[in-house]
């Protein structure tokens, strides 16, 4: 399984280097729409990697929803063993990139636990002093 990492500008390149530098992961590959060259980038170096992975199972996970990144990677659906999940975080990649096969189930799944990493600090502090206050 592969983990292709999709954004605007360094954001995809600069989160796989984290994933590789500080965490040993190594199936995770970036591609990114340049001011340059706009998504037409993103879609060669993706196309490169699908084109070299053959059959393997990917993940594609971009920064937005509504994003000119993800809308691109839209077309890579057509290919089999492929998802798109829009949002990453990278609590979602660390799972994903964990993971030697992937499935639907196990994508929602994988979801849902980052979702849970996503909390404004300040309410959880502040609930830790005022426990501390009692």
């Amino acid at each position: 399984m592969k983990l292709l990492v999709i954004s605007h500008g360094d954001f995809a390149a600069g989160i796989c280097s984290t994933l590789r530098k500080f965490f040993g992961i190594d199936n995770v590959y970036p591609a990114c729409v340049t001011q340059e060259g706009g998504t037409s980038d993103l879609r060669k170096k993706a196309n490169a990697y699908l084109e070299e992975w053959g059959e393997e199972q990917v993940v594609i996970c971009s920064d937005l929803k509504g994003g000119s990144a993800n809308q691109a990677a839209l077309a890579f659906l057509e290919r089999p063993g492929t998802f798109l999940i829009s949002g990453m975080n990278l609590s979602l990649l660390l799972q994903i990139a964990m993971e030697a096969e992937i499935t639907e189930e196990g994508i929602r799944e994988m979801i849902e636990a980052a979702r849970e990493d996503l909390v404004f600090v300040n309410d959880l502090a502040m609930g830790s002093m005022d426990e501390d206050d009692e």
